[in-house]
């Protein structure tokens, strides 16, 4: 058995040269000479010099998957407020209808004007509401969303892709997420400012049924989430935080004479204001409240700001200066200011009509470009690109 044994563990090699004529043998060369290898058991052995090619193991490719769900896991929940299904469909709509159609720019506006506070940018795409239509144009000129509105003095207002549709002075609302009209309603009083969040919760201020002005703040589904009544106070300005769970509350009235505004901060879980800062002789124009946590409130003679972690306000003055511009997004304030409240340096667009762009941190020219000679309003789509807005059209602009 032993020697059996030894025999089936052992390679034989059979070289078929020691087969062949003596004759034959001298004549072929090494390269010539095939080599046959026979094995009793196993499998044969590497040649010398030759390595097997690496296999990873099953377990390594099981942690791949796992890091890659875990990864695609955090970014969905980092993101779960705007992951809504209008605007999931919003971006594929957008993302297969910016291939297809369009004329490019200029475009013509659907109305005859559109006021300055009524045109943005977002995803990429010019967003227009004219004195008749709601227009979502894609960077093609293609027309990705239009929806017509009865809206006497329309307003606009926008965050991630929601927008709400106001009419000033009067009660009709409209709510559109992405390019879907989710709700259209009537506020019962006459609306005086609005706001929407990320997320899709908006609010209204209205005329107070019995004191001076209401806050009303909603569900996206429209359901009423939280109301607040002011008594002397007429709201101006509003703006909530991305979850829609607080807002900050500009309001004026008169005091012996003099102008009075006051900032108010709330939590929407508790009936109370958290906090209120009153501001002299500042009619405050416009409100915001950054993902980063900034507050700020735009006044007609100083800047009001606080951070969200202690509401403790801050006033900038103007020093006598006007402001002729403001822009409130992404958690940064822009203020143009001027000696004239309708000339002078800081109105770069109106007397040069050229679109000039600035690092916010350093204050350095980065580019410019020809604006046109009717430019009334622009809305940056990135770092390279700028949707225009003309008196009759929309015009697209590569800056860089």
């Amino acid at each position: 058995m032993a020697k059996h044994s030894e025999k089936r563990n052992r390679r034989k090699i059979i070289q078929l040269k020691d087969h062949q004529p003596e004759s034959l043998r001298e004549e072929e060369t090494p390269e010539e000479a095939p080599k046959a290898a026979v094995e009793y058991d196993g499998e044969p052995e590497e040649e010398a010099g030759q390595k097997k090619a690496w296999q990873a193991p099953k377990a390594f490719y099981r942690a791949a998957v796992v890091l890659v769900v875990l990864v695609l896991g955090l970014a969905l929940w980092v993101n779960r407020e705007s992951l809504t299904p209008e605007n999931i469909w919003s971006w594929v709509q957008t993302q297969v209808m910016g291939a297809q159609g369009g004329d490019g720019y200029p475009v013509s506006i659907t109305g005859s004007n559109v006021s300055q506070g009524n045109f943005t940018s977002y995803g990429g795409n010019a967003v227009v509401l004219s004195d008749t239509a709601f227009t979502v144009l894609g960077p093609a000129g293609q027309e990705v969303f239009s929806q017509r509105h009865s809206l006497n003095q329309p307003v606009l207002k926008e965050d991630a892709g929601n927008y709400l549709l106001y009419n000033q002075g009067s009660t009709g609302y409209l709510i559109a997420s992405g390019t879907e009209v989710r709700l259209e309603d009537s506020a019962g009083q006459d609306i005086l400012a609005g706001a929407v969040a990320a997320n899709g919760r908006f609010a209204l201020a209205t005329q107070g049924k019995e004191g001076a002005s209401d806050l009303t703040v909603y569900l996206e589904t429209g359901e009423v989430q939280f109301t607040y009544s002011f008594a002397q106070d007429y709201i101006t300005s509003l703006a909530l935080s991305a979850d829609g769970t607080s807002g900050i509350v500009c309001t004026v009235r008169s005091q012996g004479g003099e102008l009075v505004s006051k900032v108010t901060v709330f939590q929407f879980d508790q009936a109370d204001p958290v906090t209120q800062y009153e501001s002299r002789d500042n009619l405050l124009l416009g409100a915001s409240w950054g993902e980063n946590g900034m507050l700020y409130a735009v006044g007609d003679s100083s800047l009001l700001w606080a951070r969200a972690s202690d509401l403790a306000f801050s006033e900038y003055s103007y020093q006598g200066r006007s402001p002729t511009a403001f822009r409130l997004e992404g958690g940064q304030a822009y203020v143009s200011i001027s000696a004239y409240e309708h000339a002078g340096a800081s109105t770069l667009l109106v007397f040069r009509q050229e679109l000039v762009l600035y690092d916010a941190s350093t204050g350095s020219e980065l580019a410019r470009a020809d604006a046109g000679s009717d430019a009334q309003s622009i809305a940056l789509s990135s770092e390279s690109n700028a949707y225009v807005l003309g008196v009759s059209e929309v015009r697209r602009i590569q800056v860089r």
